[in-house]
């Protein structure tokens, strides 16, 4: 304090000086209209490029509340366009028998907290849990493709089982526009890459051609994308072997859905009396 006493005492002619200047010009430009409207423009002109700042600035800082509430939107929309499908496929005058539908869907939004792709059983976490609705084997995707499925959850968190993981992760697939299926598995080497295995040697197959999910699998609904075909190989003159390059990029997620078929728990408990 002292310090900034004695500063000031050394330039206090100084400061002088530019407080009288400031009035000067005041008192000069209010007694001349044409100065004084330059002066005002001026200032106009400064306190406008100071607003667009703060401005910038506040728009920055409110960059993830913006985020979070358009991926929110999306969830719902997508929640809701699933919902319209399932009701225009069940009353289409085009469907072979009106009684086979898509089942609704719901979407929830989260953000993924926690990713590995580097060991040979990788998982992710996200920051929603049984309080928001999230339940184990929940589908989780993205806007490009599959990425796993919830494993186990606590209140405010859980954790999913990656598509990159050797042991956890199975689903089924196709190549899109036909119904040969085959098993989705990753053989820990790549992580922008899986394989499709188990495809009948009859089954025509073209690198670029589209895999998606199917009806078979009682997480993923079917027709999600999950990749496209890299190269193929005859495996036993009896089945192909597909490398697919994975549309979402398992490297770089920060937003993600987690999809809920509505009809899950009645498929699995009906397919277990079976087993």
């Amino acid at each position: 304090m002292i310090k900034l006493l004695l500063f000031l005492k050394r330039i206090h002619y100084v400061l002088l000086f530019l407080a009288l200047e400031a009035v000067a010009i005041f008192m000069f430009a209010r007694n001349n209209p044409y100065h004084n409207a330059r002066m005002i423009n001026a200032s106009n002109v400064v306190m406008g490029g100071v607003n667009r700042q703060i401005s910038s600035v506040d728009d920055y800082l409110h960059l993830r509340q913006d985020n979070n509430r358009l991926n929110e939107e999306v969830a719902t929309l997508r929640s809701e366009l699933s919902h319209y499908q399932g009701v225009m496929d069940s009353t289409s005058s085009l469907s072979i028998d009106s009684r086979f539908h898509v089942s609704p869907l719901e979407y929830k939004v989260a953000r993924v907290v926690r990713n590995t792709i580097t060991k040979r059983d990788n998982y992710l976490t996200i920051n929603r849990g049984t309080d928001d609705g999230i339940t184990p084997d929940m589908a989780l995707v993205n806007d490009y493709g599959i990425l796993g499925y919830i494993l186990d959850c606590s209140k405010n968190y859980s954790v999913a089982v990656s598509i990159l993981n050797m042991n956890d992760f199975r689903t089924s697939g196709k190549i899109k526009g036909s119904e040969f299926t085959g098993s989705i598995s990753w053989d820990g080497i790549d992580y922008r890459y899986v394989e499709l295995t188990e495809i009948p040697k009859y089954a025509e197959i073209a690198q670029g051609d589209t895999v998606v999910t199917t009806e078979y699998s009682n997480i993923f609904p079917a027709e999600l994308p999950i990749g496209t075909v890299e190269n193929f190989e005859l495996v036993n003159a009896t089945f192909y072997k597909v490398k697919l390059k994975l549309f979402a990029d398992m490297s770089s997620m920060r937003y993600v859905y987690v999809v809920k078929l509505e009809d899950q728990a009645q498929r699995r408990e009906l397919e277990n009396r079976r087993r």
